[in-house]
């Protein structure tokens, strides 16, 4: 019987077709959980004269979805993203560090890496062809490292019958840690994102994305064709020491002009220093939303939370972009 601590994930290099099956080239580290499932449509027929169930019964569409959860890290994290985002590309190519920008899609979709995704253990392997991001949650609280989570949508599930791909190998990755972390609140009119670093006063934070991406079903085949965009929304929780900063947050709220409390706002984690420098930022336009609940509590002292909805400003010509440094050239 095998051991679920053994179960590993694999991704393919990007699909060059959407929903091609790949083998494996790399596995991915810092995995805390993961799953996959079939998504079955099976309809029975309805029998006249019968009080049960008819005996008639096929399958009407079959395809595929995963969850990934992760201790986010420096080296992983485009991959990830890679899924969610176009990315630029490197904008560094004589040598590291080497730096990989993202975009939120406004005026028009995007081209997304798709990935043929691998799960389970030696002899246990099944294989999820065209896997894109759907919903991406990431989170941070002090005194531990990011984590991050992936709701993935695929063309099928397949068994690998010849198990997990071999060439994937062991790679030495960096955790992100909040003790690398910093909050900067900055004004929703300024083309400087990261201007105002805001110092003990970040205790957590969760940044959610919905993609809204679905599958595409037609007439003629079991499997979908292909996948399509939604509208896009998200949200970015801080949970904050209740300090002059957050108070002058909260008492905003609760002025005339409450409705237009809207900030940029960073989450950034430096590690190391000039070749070897790693970094990730989100940068998030926001309107607060939802009111506060005066005071919760961490350790006897106050706290509040705070949630911003994604707003577009027109400062960044976005609501949300992100950019990962590390010291890998590839991220396939």
């Amino acid at each position: 019987m095998p051991a679920s601590a053994l179960k590993v994930v694999q991704i393919s290099s990007a699909e060059g077709t959407w929903g091609s099956t790949q083998a494996a080239t790399i596995k991915l580290h810092g995995i805390t959980d993961a799953s996959l499932k079939s998504v079955d449509m099976v309809e029975i027929v309805p029998s006249a004269g019968m009080y049960g169930p008819g005996g008639a019964a096929n399958t009407q569409a079959q395809s595929g979805e995963g969850r990934t959860s992760l201790t986010m890290t420096y080296e992983e994290a485009p991959r990830i993203l890679n899924a969610f985002f176009t990315a630029i590309g490197q904008t560094t190519s004589t040598g590291a560090p080497y730096n990989y920008p993202y975009t939120a899609p406004v005026g028009s979709s995007q081209a997304v890496a798709t990935y043929t995704m691998e799960y389970g253990t030696s002899g246990n392997a099944y294989r999820a062809p065209g896997s894109v991001g759907k919903h991406l949650n990431i989170t941070g609280e002090a005194g531990g490292f990011w984590a991050g989570s992936v709701d993935w949508i695929s063309k099928q599930i397949v068994a690998a019958t010849s198990g997990l791909s071999s060439g994937p190998s062991d790679r030495t990755v960096t955790p992100i840690r909040m003790a690398d972390t910093t909050l900067y609140v900055d004004a929703f009119s300024t083309a400087t994102m990261g201007g105002s670093a805001v110092s003990a006063t970040l205790i957590a934070f969760a940044l959610d994305i919905e993609t809204n991406r679905h599958l595409k079903q037609f007439a003629g085949s079991l499997y979908p064709a292909s996948w399509g965009e939604g509208k896009w929304d998200g949200t970015l929780a801080i949970t904050a020491e209740f300090n002059a900063s957050a108070k002058a947050w909260v008492d905003e709220a609760l002025g005339t002009t409450g409705a237009t409390v809207s900030r940029q706002v960073r989450i950034g984690a430096t590690e190391g220093s000039s070749a070897s420098v790693k970094t990730f930022n989100l940068d998030f336009g926001g309107i607060k939303t939802g009111g506060e609940t005066l005071f919760t509590d961490r350790d006897g002292n106050m706290t509040v939370a705070l949630t911003f909805a994604g707003r577009y400003t027109t400062a960044l010509s976005n609501w949300f972009l992100a950019n990962v440094q590390n010291g890998s050239s590839s991220t396939t």
